[in-house]
């Protein structure tokens, strides 16, 4: 089940090249994929999107892994309701002030994500609007989205409040429950997609709790690469669409095409 389609934030800002993935990551373990984690990724994506595990680096420059630049991007269906079918991704900037930056991303118009930049380099989703389902769901505090800093195979856990509000009136507030967040960088792999090849770090969300109704247990993950952002990805919907249509289905997503 989707908690947090965090999906799909593809945050894109104009940033100074710096140096190359290869480079940041000479001295960077390599770490095998662990084979559930292999199974389950596969079972969304199919074989032969992700391939050998390559040296890993530290996340020194998280905008780098979030894209370079403003442009829309289509994404590929792998699984989901819609699968097979193409979704078009636009970010807009919102609002800059003391050092942070506040993104609006329209994943496909189904879902709005808003994501802060942090003055310290952390990205952090802090609600989602599920348009189709009429509902606001907001994080307290925000979701971890890409850490500045993280090391390979290192971890962080962090529990969020769930306020769920209807977007019609979006002072009444439906649901409300709590979410337990484990979030590990796994390693860097080489990864394969219709917009070409690419070296990506891999991060895994794990989440358990309670929302409302519903009771929440997810594993969603994302493929980074540097200066292309996300490339591939296994998620659900949100937390919102669980409350109001029940869903349950992954959605897989693969990069068609580098953004210009």
């Amino acid at each position: 089940m989707k908690t947090i389609n965090f999906l799909v934030l593809f945050i894109c800002l104009a940033f100074p090249p710096l140096s190359g993935f290869a480079q940041a990551a000479e001295n960077g373990p390599a770490i095998p994929l662990p084979e559930d984690d292999r199974a389950a990724i596969e079972k969304e994506l199919g074989e032969g999107v992700v391939g050998a595990a390559i040296p890993a680096p530290e996340v020194t420059d998280t905008a780098r892994y979030l894209a370079a630049n403003p442009s829309a991007r289509t994404f590929h269906l792998m699984s989901g309701p819609d699968a097979g079918k193409t979704e078009r991704h636009q970010p807009t900037l919102l609002k800059q002030q003391a050092g942070e930056s506040i993104w609006r991303y329209d994943a496909g118009g189904k879902f709005i994500y808003f994501v802060t930049a942090r003055a310290n380099g952390d990205y952090v989703m802090t609600g989602v609007q599920d348009t189709e389902g009429g509902a606001i769901t907001k994080y307290s505090p925000a979701e971890p989205f890409m850490l500045q800093g993280l090391a390979p195979g290192e971890e962080r856990t962090v529990t969020l409040s769930v306020t769920v509000f209807d977007l019609s009136n979006p002072e009444e507030q439906t649901h409300t429950g709590v979410l337990v967040v484990n979030y590990r960088y796994i390693g860097a792999y080489k990864v394969k997609v219709p917009a070409g090849n690419f070296d990506a770090v891999l991060v895994k969300w794990t989440f358990k709790g309670k929302v409302g109704p519903a009771s929440v247990e997810d594993t969603q993950y994302r493929f980074f690469a540097p200066d292309a952002g996300i490339v591939a990805a296994v998620e659900q919907l949100d937390v919102s669409a669980l409350l109001i249509y029940n869903r349950h289905t992954k959605v897989a997503r693969v990069l068609a095409a580098e953004p210009q």
